[in-house]
Order: structure tokens, then sequence, then C-alpha cells
């Protein structure tokens, strides 16, 4: 069965760009275009719906005041928000109200079809963007300048082996590919270990990896 998708943007052009790239892929079915949330849900209450994309910014009734609507009145409706504002206060105020994926509009194709087959299995989708802007949000500024500062302090030589420890290469393995020796690996990792404030390795991988480090 054939995933059925409403469209709902005011800008023309953008829309038409959406139906021509969607109307192209085979396992889903465009049912109809809105320019705002209230024509789209005089739609979704005529047909069957399942994932309906929709800007967040648009007159009448914008996408926030949709997405609220759909949650109230058509619990099985999806709902992805594709717009440019970035930030982590909105996205993370829209995840809260239900959206089940929030993407830009200088998303690629391959992400927006990505997207929709995620929520069409009934999975959440966000892409790494997105949950930078969303831990911005959720994490203290100071918190946050200091993680960006921890990124451009590190060296070169200290990402390849935070990197190489994240793949679980051994001490001796970073020291012979590296060429360096395995005291100086060891001294690296004790560094990365301190200036991240951790204790063990498996915590350098897992902080490493919450700041997009690896």
């Amino acid at each position: 069965m054939k995933t059925r998708l409403l469209l709902v943007d005011d800008h023309q052009m953008f829309l038409d760009g959406l139906v021509e790239i969607l109307s192209k892929e085979e396992n889903y079915e465009l049912v109809g275009t809105a320019k705002n949330g209230q024509h789209a849900l005089e739609i979704i209450s005529k047909e069957k719906i399942n994932i309906v994309i929709t800007d967040v910014s648009m007159p009448i009734m914008d996408g926030e005041e949709l997405l609220t609507k759909i949650r109230a009145q058509f619990k099985d409706v999806r709902v992805i928000m594709l717009t440019m504002d970035d930030s982590g206060k909105r996205i993370s105020k829209l995840i809260r109200s239900g959206a089940d994926s929030y993407l830009f509009k200088n998303a690629s194709k391959e992400e927006l079809i990505e997207a929709i087959d995620h929520v069409a299995r009934g999975e959440h989708f966000f892409n790494a963007r997105v949950q930078r802007s969303i831990l911005d949000n959720i994490v203290p500024d100071r918190k946050v300048e200091q993680m960006h500062k921890i990124k451009e302090d590190l060296t070169e030589r200290e990402k390849q082996i935070l990197i190489m420890i994240s793949q679980e290469f051994t001490q001796q393995e970073i020291a012979e590919q590296l060429f360096i020796s395995p005291n100086t690996v060891v001294y690296h990792k004790r560094k990365l270990m301190l200036l991240l404030d951790v204790k063990s390795v498996a915590g350098l991988v897992r902080k490493s990896a919450e700041m997009g480090l690896i």
C-alpha cells in the first residue's frame, strides 16, 4: 500500500518542487496540496492521509497550529515539519507538540525521502543539524561555548586518535598506523579524557559522539 501524502506550503514555487520530487516516487501517492493549515484540515477530513508535510510559517493557520489540531483530531496522521527556522527553542517546542520529523528546506531529496520512509514506519527522524539545534537549546549557554571551544582546541592528531579509539583500534594499532609510539597514544588518550571530563574509554566515545567530534 502506498503512503498517502499531503503537502502544505504557501510558496507555490517550493510546493511545485516538492510535487515534482515526490510524484516520481513509486511508494508514495500525492493526495493533494494546500496553501495553509485551514485548507489542509479540510482535505484531511475528507481524504485518507498518512503523512502531512507542512511549512511552519503560513497565513490564516500556520504549521504549528495545524500540528496541534492534527494531534487533537486525527491521531493517526503523521507530521513532518519543513522550514528554514533553525531555532532550537522552536524545534523543541514543535517536537513536544508531536512533530514526527523536522527538516530544513535546504535538505537534500535523499534526506526528505529518508524522513518520509522513517515516519511511514512509525518512527521519528531528526538529522544531525536538527539535533545540534536542539542540543544548543537544551544545554546552558556556557556549556555550549565550552563544547565549541573543545572542538576548536583539538589538534588534528587528537581528532585522528579519537576517531580510531571510537572504531575500537588498540593502542598498538593506532601507534602503528599513525607512526607514533604507544606511549604517545596513551598521552593523547589521557589528555582527551581530561579535556572531555570522562573517566573511561566508553565515556570518551559517548561524549565525543554527543559533541559531534566523531
